[in-house]
């Protein structure tokens, strides 16, 4: 139990510098999507939903120095920490494909809750790439609220599902020593056991033939 809450106070600050260089390197790239959620995720499927809130809500307050209106996002960032928790119980990253599918439900939940603050506090601009994309919609005449949502919704879909894939990466990448020291490593070492005995068979039946 100490190892285990030792091992979570030294991830957390690690998952909120990735969000924090991710996102920041988005912003100034302009790039279409956000970069800042990895983090979250990570540490809330391997250490649990506090740990997983706690990186999400500082990340937030961090990127919002430099750039104010993303603090209006806090309670987005905050839902995937939750979440990297509840899909890592549900054993949705052991599987690459439940993974993606995982990242798609993300997008379209962020996506629509990114739409509704945008149109809610800033007129359908969102911050980043998303305000150039809604720009320009609402330029040719969408109305406002199509124009956030389309943004949004396409921003958020190409950034989750790259996130995730590489969150299941990294999750499949911790070896089984360090995995029994996380709270919810215990996920993680079923799979990779699981695993080992399939490739271990699959040789024994090459071998026999």
């Amino acid at each position: 139990m100490k190892k285990s809450f030792k091992l979570t106070v030294f991830l957390i600050p690690i998952g909120i510098a990735i969000n924090i260089i991710g996102g920041q390197i988005a912003m100034l790239l302009k790039l279409p999507l956000f970069l800042d959620a990895i983090g979250t995720i990570t540490v809330g499927a391997l250490c649990g939903v506090v740990p997983g809130i706690i990186v999400g809500a500082i990340t937030s307050l961090g990127i919002s120095i430099t750039n104010p209106t993303t603090l209006a996002y806090i309670g987005i960032s905050v839902l995937w920490g939750i979440l990297g928790a509840v899909f890592s119980k549900k054993g949705v990253f052991i599987k690459l494909w439940k993974t993606v599918l995982a990242g798609i439900g993300m997008g379209i939940i962020g996506g629509g809750l990114g739409s509704t603050i945008s149109v809610l506090f800033f007129g359908g601009f969102g911050p980043g790439a998303t305000g150039i994309i809604s720009g320009t919609l609402m330029s040719v005449g969408f109305p406002v609220v199509i124009s956030s949502l389309i943004s949004e919704m396409f921003t958020d879909l190409v950034d989750k599902i790259p996130t995730v894939i590489i969150v299941y990466i990294i999750l499949m990448s911790i070896p089984v020593r360090t995995l029994l020291k996380l709270p919810l490593g215990e996920v993680f070492i079923k799979a990779k056991q699981s695993a080992d005995r399939k490739k271990v068979e699959s040789e024994e039946k090459n071998h026999g033939l």
